[in-house]
């Protein structure tokens, strides 16, 4: 029974909060809604002391779990000396920024050296764009504007990084002609591969090959893809090297989202090392940060930041108030400590196959196409029919799948036609075993009453 706190806690957020993928008119609107208290290792625990497990892990930020006095610690200690003063404009960094940047470079692959700072992923997507428009620019292709991207790919909400992006949940008519520069070009699905029918035989990358030509190298800045998509979607062993090679070859920057994918997610430090992929930007956002402080970040090579040396006006053109935020670093350079500490990373890739072998066994529901999964990272396509691959549903069967999950005990959403599953990188075989369970009740759920 919820008590009149908390039923007060519900109504003053039906009244007065705007929340993000819901439509909640005011307090008399029967939408249910729950508290979130505390935070437990992989659960969440609502203000009834109900625990859930957490297969988002925080909506893919948390590798570590949650409620680790470790980070509350350091960041309380940071207040202390220094809540806060801005850097860049004056010549002044604090420790814990030049010490995160130390970590980030060192932890990166290849030249990656420099690193910007934002406040989430979507912030270091915009980055990232203004920063290949202004390097063609001081080297000589001032022509250079498009921005390759993958349909389905998810880049963020903010305006340029959603002109880059191809996940249906972000693009909408209404906010139509978005910023003229992105070009999309087909994913690497195998399960839905417009290319082929059985063995790969490239043809996702042949297209990205005839879109450069088409479009003109010349006009051409960057590519921006995750190098593992939602849902583990991964190509062909040769494919993103071939991608590597087309880029250098057209002298476009190649950027690796790695928003989700970095710091253990996927049993690996970053979702490209599986493939020894090097790009030009790395994009940092949620993981970096574990949920514990906002921040998100842009790592470039040296041959990209000697462009903006020299003469004065050739200095980035672009600032964020907050970024490099004492605070926000002392966060993520504590979570970073924790996940080499625990070896989370090598944990991640010695759960995974567990978790895979797991999953698998929910094959045998009609509604499931297919599973995949890397490390820690997997997806569940949800289908009415084998056979046809037609998707189970939109949004409206994603909110009651979403319900039947939470009744079941997971703090997990769905969209419709994929589960997306993170945990974070502490989870057990037992809590696996749990979640499995719960998805096995959902999946006949809908069965049942969905199809």
């Amino acid at each position: 029974m919820t008590s009149k706190r908390n039923q007060q806690i519900i109504a003053d957020a039906k009244d007065h909060l705007w929340l993000g993928h819901m439509q909640v008119r005011d307090h008399d609107d029967p939408t249910p809604m729950g508290i979130m208290a505390k935070g437990e290792g992989c659960y969440i625990i609502d203000a009834d002391g109900k625990r859930y497990l957490d297969v988002t892990g925080g909506s893919h930020c948390c590798g570590i779990g949650h409620g680790r006095k470790e980070i509350a610690d350091a960041v309380y200690k940071q207040m202390l000396n220094l809540e806060f003063a801005s850097s860049g404009i004056l010549p002044f960094v604090s420790e814990a920024t030049a010490k995160l940047s130390k970590k980030i470079a060192d932890l990166a692959p290849g030249d990656l050296q420099k690193v910007y700072y934002t406040l989430s992923g979507s912030e270091a997507v915009e980055a990232s764009l203004k920063i290949v428009r202004q390097y063609h620019a001081q080297n000589g292709s001032p022509k250079k504007y498009k921005v390759l991207y993958r349909d389905y790919s998810h880049h963020g909400y903010t305006w340029g990084a959603m002109s880059v992006s191809g996940d249906p949940a972000i693009r909408s008519n209404v906010f139509e002609p978005t910023i003229p520069m992105g070009v999309v070009v087909p994913e690497g699905n195998p399960y839905r591969c417009l290319y082929c029918t059985g063995k790969c035989n490239m043809g996702c990358f042949k297209a990205i090959e005839k879109t450069v030509k088409y479009e003109d190298p010349a006009s051409i800045a960057a590519f921006i893809v995750e190098p593992i998509a939602k849902g583990a979607l991964i190509p062909r062993d040769d494919f993103w090297p071939s991608v590597r090679e087309l880029c250098d070859k057209n002298d476009i920057l190649l950027i690796t989202d790695e928003v989700v994918t970095a710091f253990g997610r996927t049993g690996a430090w970053f979702g490209g090392d599986h493939w020894g992929l090097i790009p030009d930007l790395m994009v940092l956002g949620k993981t970096l940060g574990g949920g514990y402080q906002p921040v998100g970040a842009v790592v470039t090579t040296m041959d990209v930041y000697e462009r903006f040396l020299g003469s004065p006006d050739k200095t980035l053109v672009q600032a964020h108030t907050l970024g490099g935020h004492p605070v926000v670093s002392t966060a993520a350079l504590t979570n970073l400590e924790i996940i080499e500490r625990e070896n989370l990373v090598e944990r991640a890739a010695k759960m995974g196959p567990y978790l895979k072998t797991q999953l698998e066994t929910l094959k045998e529901h009609p509604v499931v196409g297919e599973v995949t999964s890397i490390g820690l990272l997997a997806g569940i396509q949800l289908v009415k029919d084998k056979k046809t691959r037609e998707p189970l549903g939109g949004k409206e069967v994603g909110k009651k799948l979403t319900r039947f999950m939470v009744d079941q005990g997971l703090y997990q959403r769905c969209g419709g036609s994929v589960l997306f599953i993170h945990p974070p990188l502490t989870i057990t075989k037992e809590d696996i075993d749990f979640m499995v369970a719960a998805f096995d009740k959902t999946l006949t759920y809908a069965e049942r009453e969905l199809i």
